[in-house]
């Protein structure tokens, strides 16, 4: 079960890291500069910063639980 566990986690980590580059991608492109403003820019920029931070550490963590070994 926690194989099931971790497997889900690196799958929704890597989600996520789409999801991430995603927001980067669109915080930089002119559209948005010029339809919202800077702050929209700013507010893409931090917060795929920051899906791409959490998904990272749920990658790893998913990661050494995967590769526990189970005590019988």
């Amino acid at each position: 079960m926690r194989q099931v566990a971790a497997v889900l986690g690196i799958l929704w980590a890597a989600l996520n890291v789409v999801l991430a580059l995603l927001f980067l991608v669109s915080s930089f492109t002119a559209k948005t500069a010029a339809k919202e403003g800077i702050l929209a820019q700013l507010a893409l920029l931090i917060g795929g910063g920051l899906i791409l931070v959490f998904g990272a550490l749920l990658a790893r963590e998913s990661w050494k639980l995967m590769s526990q070994r189970t005590v019988a």
